[in-house]
């Protein structure tokens, strides 16, 4: 691999490895998808009117349920993966940047993840989803939903760096993502909540993000809170950020080592 291409290379190999794998494909896909489409049968007591903002508001976190699976879960797998084969100690005696690898198995988990959230909110439009934002709602919404994507990959790459084996990663990855989306007011109303997972779901990123994706575009009456203040924005900025920046140093200095 060549300074000049070694990006475009890595991007393109984790694509490859990512849809050459069917099942990874379809757990990832299917999972978030089944949930979609089982979950508003249990919005039978719900007025008629209500209903279409419900399925508007689950098709989002549906979104961010198949980002975190992709970058918690897929992705140190496909890392953990590489490590069995022997990957790093052939990469150890050639000229590539351990962080610019890293960005380019990153931008590929990412592509994975734009796909599936299209076909997401083109499963949830043809099952009735309503969004209620404006265009303005809908772009700062997904920078939030970016910034899911920005968070799960530094978990991904911080599960690559400290548990071995293919399956220990993936399945840490999948227990963490079940965890987050239950504890963090994703899974159950936040009203709901007693106030210490109220305030995990404050303070962790993803769900941080997710909340205020789903107050832009649904509003606070689904989502049971305002996320918008400026303290909870600054801070699930920060933290998205900085979980990145840990999980790309602890890669490249404990991966890249083994």
């Amino acid at each position: 691999m060549m300074k000049s291409n070694i990006l475009a290379t890595v991007v393109g190999k984790s694509l490859k490895e990512f849809t050459r794998e069917r099942m990874v494909i379809f757990w990832t896909y299917a999972v978030p998808l089944f949930f979609l489409a089982v979950l508003p049968m249990m919005y039978g007591g719900a007025p008629a009117g209500v209903v279409p903002r419900l399925k508007g508001g689950l098709t989002l976190t549906m979104v961010t349920f198949l980002v975190m699976t992709a970058g918690q879960s897929n992705l140190p797998g496909s890392i953990a993966m590489d490590t069995e084969r022997g990957l790093y100690l052939k990469m150890a005696s050639m000229p590539v940047s351990p962080w610019k690898e890293s960005l380019g198995r990153i931008i590929a988990t990412w592509i994975f993840s734009l796909a599936g959230s299209a076909l997401m909110l083109i499963v949830g439009l043809l099952y009735g989803a309503v969004f209620t934002g404006s265009y303005s709602d809908i772009l700062v919404a997904a920078g939030f939903s970016f910034l899911t994507a920005v968070a799960s990959s530094g978990v991904g790459l911080i599960i690559a760096s400290l548990v071995k084996g293919e399956s220990a990663a993936t399945h840490t990855g999948v227990a963490i993502t079940l965890i987050t989306y239950f504890l963090g007011g994703m899974a159950l109303p936040y009203t709901s909540l007693p106030e210490a997972l109220k305030l995990f779901a404050r303070l962790h990123p993803i769900t941080s993000a997710n909340a205020s994706m789903v107050f832009l575009l649904e509003g606070e009456s689904y989502i049971g809170y305002n996320p918008l203040v400026a303290a909870q924005v600054y801070t699930t900025v920060v933290l998205s950020l900085l979980v990145l920046v840990v999980g790309i140093v602890l890669y490249s200095n404990l991966c890249w080592r083994r």
